[in-house]
């Protein structure tokens, strides 16, 4: 009992000393973890039923929840790797910027958005293949987070579209040429027979968009308070109007010459009044 309640208390105070990056990647891979150990017996087919989310809206009025549980459930080993990674350094490139708070409307938009054009995308698919809405009720449901991770990684491609990344830690490619390539391969797979995640990708890349302009204070995203002045955060109004346009400037300067360009004491001025 003493061993468990150890083993326990070592579980929550690592869990508190993460963030919420951190705390994504953890909620993925137990996720994985359960689903893989279920494959050995019966109730995989019935847990992934319960979490991924169905191609036909209505679907989905007795099981709402799988509007985001299928954005942390994964099949393949692999599937959950590059997601993994990929949000792993999105995330934390966003949040050198941002700050911490702005990691779960990333996500959770990302998630939503992604559900909504994968609905609409999967229904005109099978109207253009003839199949009606019969045989869109039986097309694939949608399980992985790749439409919240596109979320993170186009709203980075537009704070910094020429900083530049090493693919596979050898090939060097600026953001913005990463970017097209992922968007030719969505935009291609939109007219292949299963298109349904290829759909939720630009749903995530929208919001990713959105939202980012929103919190750069472009134009207003929601029209409703949501609940205090901290939760609807903008970059304009977290400080003054000299920190503001510093930040304009460095970000400008990022994007022309890569992350690398800034002095030390630039790097230190942007962890400074950007971290919440």
């Amino acid at each position: 009992m003493n061993r468990a309640s150890h083993l326990a208390n070592e579980a929550r105070d690592l869990w508190n000393r993460w963030g919420r990056i951190e705390h994504l990647l953890a909620v993925n891979v137990l996720v994985f973890m359960v689903l893989w150990v279920s494959s050995w017996f019966d109730p995989r087919a019935f847990i992934l039923s319960w979490m991924a989310l169905p191609a036909y809206p209505l679907q989905c009025l007795w099981k709402p929840w799988t509007l985001f549980t299928y954005s942390v459930s994964h099949q393949g080993l692999w599937h959950l790797l590059w997601n993994m990674l990929l949000l792993y350094w999105a995330a934390h490139f966003l949040v050198g910027f941002l700050g911490q708070r702005v990691i779960l409307m990333f996500y959770g938009g990302g998630a939503l958005a992604g559900a909504l054009l994968f609905w609409l995308g999967t229904g005109l698919s099978r109207w253009w293949l003839a199949g009606g809405i019969e045989q869109s009720a039986n097309a694939p449901p949608l399980i992985g987070a790749s439409a919240a991770v596109m979320a993170f990684f186009w709203a980075s491609v537009l704070l910094a579209p020429d900083f530049e990344v090493r693919l596979f830690g050898i090939l060097p490619i600026r953001l913005r040429w990463l970017g097209v390539a992922l968007l030719l391969y969505d935009v291609t797979g939109l007219f292949l027979a299963n298109s349904g995640g290829h759909w939720a990708h630009l749903g995530g890349a929208l919001w990713g968009y959105g939202y980012l302009r929103h919190l750069q204070g472009q134009f207003q995203l929601f029209s409703w308070n949501l609940g205090s002045k901290s939760q609807s955060i903008r970059v304009e109004s977290k400080n003054s109007n000299f920190i503001q346009s510093e930040t304009d400037r460095l970000l400008d300067k990022i994007s022309k010459s890569g992350f690398n360009s800034l002095k030390a004491s630039e790097k230190q001025w942007l962890d400074q009044h950007h971290r919440l």
